[in-house]
């Protein structure tokens, strides 16, 4: 990739609001089964997604997919979170990661633009389009993308490796943020 296509894009991603940006080597993304195993033993929207597993690929077709890239732009996002939000946080959430997908797929179609036609975006956390997913058939298939988790990315090491400091929320909180990353070859 040209470095200024590169950096294009990242001031794309900042325009679109991310609030840090860096470009990253897929090769040396952590991948591994754990992802995947805590979607389907933790988290409360397994099986209610076609964003998330068990609908997703299995993790040899994903491993074949993320072979075919070399680079990827990684996005955070962040929202300030109010104490009286975190009583509905399953709203928040949702606020939260379509803002991450809002950006991860600006950035997507600038790539495209830019004749990196093999631009994909996946995001953090469950798909969260409709307030109810239509298992049958997706009603937003040009915007719905898989979860970096559901593709058994390590999120917190694809984030630390690249020199987010990122930890597990614990405690009053002032803001809260979520990774992205859009996959370039």
């Amino acid at each position: 990739m040209k470095k200024e296509d590169s950096m294009e894009l990242m001031e794309e991603a900042r325009k679109a609001g991310a609030a840090d940006v860096k470009m990253v080597d897929v090769t040396k993304i952590r991948r591994g089964v754990w992802p995947r195993m805590k979607c389907q033993f933790g988290c409360p929207q397994y099986g209610k997604c076609l964003c998330c597993p068990p609908y997703t690929p299995k993790l040899s077709e994903i491993n074949e997919f993320l072979d075919e890239y070399s680079l990827g732009i990684l996005i955070k996002h962040t929202m300030p979170i109010k104490l009286e939000e975190c009583s509905d946080w399953q709203e928040f959430d949702i606020r939260l990661t379509n803002g991450l997908l809002d950006i991860l797929l600006k950035v997507e179609k600038a790539a495209m633009m830019k004749d990196y036609y093999k631009a994909f975006a996946l995001k953090a956390g469950r798909c969260g389009l409709c307030k109810v997913c239509n298992l049958k058939h997706c009603i937003h298939p040009e915007s719905a993308r898989p979860s970096l988790e559901a593709c058994g990315i390590d999120v917190f090491a694809l984030a630390r490796d690249n020199g987010f400091d990122t930890h597990v929320l614990t405690g009053p909180v002032k803001e809260v943020s979520v990774y992205g990353m859009v996959l370039l070859e």
